[in-house]
C-alpha cells in the first residue's frame, strides 16, 4: 500500500520565483492592471465583445515582448557569450509590456490630450499667486504623460505607505521608461530632434527623486541632470507595442467593418516578403477571411519578432553607451514602410471614424468637467459646502505619502488635514492620479451623476 505524501511545508518548497517573475505577477494582481479592461485602445466603450481593450493590448504586446526578449538572450548568450539567463530578459521585457499603458487616462491619447487642454485652459501659469510655482510643476500637468503616471503607479500609488512604492526591480522599471527625462529640460531647451528617448517625459517632479535612484542603480548614461539614456530593453518594450499597435489595431478595424477585410489581409500579408520553405510548394491563402485574416496576423508578428531583434543586435552596444535613438521598426527599411502604410490607413479609416470621434469628443467634455469639480475642491483651503461634498468622494489614500506614514499610523489625519499639508501642486496630481485611474465607463457615470444628469440607483 502506498502511504501518502506528507503535506507541502513552506520550508521545503520555498519561493523560487526570480525577482522579476514577482515583477510580472504583482502587475497582474494589481487593481490598477485590472482597470485595463474598460479603458480605450482604439475603440471606446465598444458594444463588440471582440474589440481590443487597454488589457488585451497589454496582454498581447507582453507576450510578443516575452518572445522578443528571449530571443535576444539566446543569441546573447550563445553567439556573444554574455553571461544572462534569456528567460529573464524575457520576463523584464514581458513585464514592462504589461505596465506600460497602466498610467494611460481613460478614453486613452485622447484622455492625456483632454486632462493637457484643461490645465491650458483652466490653471493659471507658475507663478506665487497660482496653485503651481514652477515651469517643471507647470509642464507636468500641461503635457501630462500616461509614460509618467505608470512609474508613477509602480514606485508611489501602490503601496502608498512606504518609498518606492511595490518596490519593483530597477531593470524592470527601467525597460518600461521610454522617456528617462523629466517634463522640463535643463535650461528649458527643446527636445533634441530625432532624439526618440526626449519625444515625451517619463516622470514627474514628484516622483524625481524615485525615478532617477531607478535610472542611476541600472547605470544608465546621464546625459544631463535628470536626463538620461534609455535602457536598452526599453527598445524591444517599444518594438512589441509597435507591432501590436500596427497589426492588431488593423485586425480590429477590420473586425468591425472600418477597412474591408480582404484589404487588411493583403497589407498583414505584405508585411515582409515570404520566406520559402525547401521543398514545399507555397500555400494559396485560405477562401474563408476570417481564417485568412488569422493566419495573416500571426504571420506577421512571427515575422516582425526576429527583424526587430536583428536590429536589436546590431546596434546593442551603441544602446549600451547610450547613442542609439531610433525605433527597432524604424530601423528595418522594409518593416518600416509596411508599417506605415498600415498605420496610415488605419488611422484614417478606423481611429477618425465617426463613432471614435464622437466618443472621444464626449471623453474630453467627462474629463473636462470631472476636473472643474475636483480640482477647485482640492486646491481651496477653504472649501464651500459643495467642494466638501466632493472632497469626501475622493478616496482617503489619495491624499497619503510615506513621509507621513509613522505620523498617521499613531493619529490617522481629518480629511481637510490630510489635503491641506500638501502643496497645491500635490493635490494636482491627486486628482489626476483619481481620474487617469478612472475606467472609461466609470467616469462617464461618475460625471453623469454629479452633473445631475443621471442620479445614483
Amino acid at each position: 500500500m502506498v502511504k501518502a505524501a506528507p503535506p507541502p511545508d513552506e520550508r521545503i518548497l520555498p519561493d523560487e520565483r526570480t525577482p522579476y517573475d514577482q515583477d510580472y505577477d504583482r502587475i497582474v494582481f494589481s487593481s490598477e492592471f485590472r482597470c485595463l479592461h474598460d479603458k480605450t485602445q482604439v475603440f471606446p466603450l465598444s458594444s463588440s465583445d471582440y474589440t481590443r481593450t487597454r488589457l488585451t493590448h497589454s496582454i498581447e504586446a507582453s507576450c510578443v515582448g516575452r518572445s522578443l526578449g528571449q530571443m535576444a538572450g539566446r543569441f546573447l548568450l550563445r553567439e556573444q557569450k554574455v553571461e544572462l539567463e534569456p528567460s529573464h530578459l524575457g520576463t523584464i521585457v514581458a513585464a514592462a509590456c504589461l505596465a506600460h499603458d497602466i498610467g494611460n487616462p481613460p478614453f486613452g491619447h485622447s484622455g492625456e490630450a483632454a486632462i493637457q487642454h484643461w490645465v491650458e485652459q483652466k490653471l493659471a501659469s507658475p507663478g506665487p499667486e497660482g496653485p503651481l510655482k514652477t515651469d517643471a510643476e507647470w509642464k507636468d500637468l500641461q503635457s501630462f504623460e500616461g509614460n509618467a503616471q505608470g512609474l508613477r503607479i509602480l514606485t508611489r500609488l501602490q503601496s502608498r505607505e512606504r518609498w518606492g512604492g511595490l518596490r519593483y526591480t530597477a531593470a524592470t522599471l527601467g525597460a518600461m521608461s521610454k522617456y528617462p527625462r523629466p517634463s522640463v529640460l535643463p535650461g528649458g531647451r527643446p527636445p533634441v530632434k530625432g532624439r526618440v528617448s526626449e519625444k515625451k517625459f517619463g516622470y514627474f517632479q514628484d516622483d524625481q527623486k524615485l525615478a532617477v535612484e531607478a535610472f542611476k542603480a541600472l547605470g544608465l548614461k546621464e546625459r544631463e541632470p535628470g536626463v538620461f539614456s534609455r535602457h536598452p530593453l526599453a527598445f524591444l518594450v517599444e518594438a512589441a507595442d509597435d507591432i501590436c499597435y500596427a497589426v492588431i489595431d488593423l485586425e480590429d478595424s477590420a473586425k468591425l467593418g472600418l477597412i474591408p477585410m480582404e484589404e487588411a489581409c493583403k497589407l498583414l500579408e505584405g508585411v515582409l516578403p515570404p520566406q520559402p520553405v525547401p521543398g514545399r510548394e507555397p500555400r494559396p491563402p485560405p477562401a474563408h477571411l476570417e481564417t485568412r485574416m488569422a493566419q495573416a496576423r500571426a504571420r506577421a508578428i512571427g515575422l516582425l519578432i526576429p527583424a526587430c531583434v536583428k536590429v536589436f543586435l546590431e546596434h546593442a552596444e551603441e544602446m549600451e553607451e547610450g547613442s542609439w535613438e531610433t525605433p527597432l521598426v524604424s530601423a528595418h527599411p522594409d518593416v518600416r514602410e509596411q508599417l506605415e502604410r498600415i498605420k496610415s490607413i488605419t488611422r484614417r479609416k478606423g481611429y477618425e471614424s465617426e463613432r471614435v470621434l464622437q466618443i472621444e469628443s464626449a471623453g474630453f467634455k467627462t474629463l473636462g468637467g470631472l476636473l472643474d469639480m475636483f480640482v477647485s475642491a482640492v486646491v481651496t483651503d477653504s472649501p464651500n459646502r459643495e467642494e466638501r461634498k466632493l472632497r469626501q468622494l475622493l478616496p482617503m489614500e489619495s491624499f497619503q505619502r510615506p513621509e507621513f506614514a509613522e505620523v498617521d499610523q499613531k493619529k490617522p489625519p481629518e480629511r481637510d488635514a490630510a489635503i491641506e499639508r500638501l502643496s497645491k501642486y500635490q493635490r494636482l496630481l491627486c486628482v489626476t492620479d483619481y481620474i487617469s485611474g478612472m475606467t472609461d465607463g466609470f467616469a462617464v457615470e461618475l460625471f453623469q451623476r454629479l452633473s445631475g444628469i443621471k442620479l445614483p440607483t
